[in-house]
């Protein structure tokens, strides 16, 4: 019996050393899995870090064409209004500067008068500067 408790306790022995053995074989190995798997959670936190970043573009860029199409929409109505402005503008001027009206009408007649242009009967800086700008812009 004291045999067969010296054969156990040298198998248990045995055991313990191939234990410690396997044990310091599998450390690396563990650390290696340690590793990997804190870089594999990195991974799927940026991966949803970048997905949530991608609907968040996906999201704004859908706001932002539809507030295009909104736009193109409106764009036909602000011309139309624009146009209206702008006969607006030349009809107030006109009953503002009721002179240019006539003086351009008086001009026409004497030129048609007269063969060539007179060098001596040019209208005053201000008010060819006023007309001017008024008419250059309904050039369309």
């Amino acid at each position: 019996m004291q045999a067969e408790l010296a054969r156990m306790t040298r198998e248990r022995d045995q055991a313990v050393q191939r234990n410690s053995e396997l044990s310091q074989d599998l450390l690396p190995v563990r650390e290696q899995r340690d590793r990997v798997t804190t870089a594999h959670k990195n991974c799927k936190r940026m991966l949803v870090h970048v997905l949530g970043q991608r609907n968040e573009a996906g999201h704004e860029e859908d706001t932002l064409r539809a507030r295009q199409l909104e736009l193109e929409q409106q764009l036909p109505n602000a011309e139309e209004y624009n146009e209206y402005l702008h006969e607006e503008i030349h009809q107030l001027h006109n009953q503002l500067h009721p002179h240019h009206l006539l003086g351009a009408a008086e001009l026409d007649s004497e030129d048609e008068m007269d063969e060539g242009p007179e060098l001596g009967a040019a209208p005053s800086g201000d008010e060819d500067e006023e007309g001017s700008s008024v008419d250059s812009d309904h050039s369309e």
